[in-house]
């Protein structure tokens, strides 16, 4: 498989799963994203490794797109009740 660039999470989270399709064991699939400061490589040979790979993508589609939901969490209550 040909290594490509991608600029915009959504791009490369579409080729992705355009290749998940023909994703074989054994096969290496490679992808690259470059945009702007950012710049990170995907490399995988195992189906678990690609799903994980396509998961952490998503993520980054999401929080681009303004998508992702923001989680809160509780703070520690306060002094000395329990």
């Amino acid at each position: 498989m040909a290594t490509n660039t991608f600029t915009t999470w959504s791009a490369l989270y579409t080729a992705m799963l355009n290749s998940l399709a023909n994703f074989a064991p054994g096969r290496v699939a490679s992808f690259n994203f470059n945009s702007g400061a950012s710049s990170k490589s995907f490399q995988y040979r195992t189906i678990q490794e690609f799903k994980e790979g396509l998961h952490f993508v998503k993520t980054m589609m999401d929080i681009e797109s303004g998508e992702a939901v923001s989680r809160t969490y509780a703070k520690q209550g306060g002094g000395d009740r329990w």
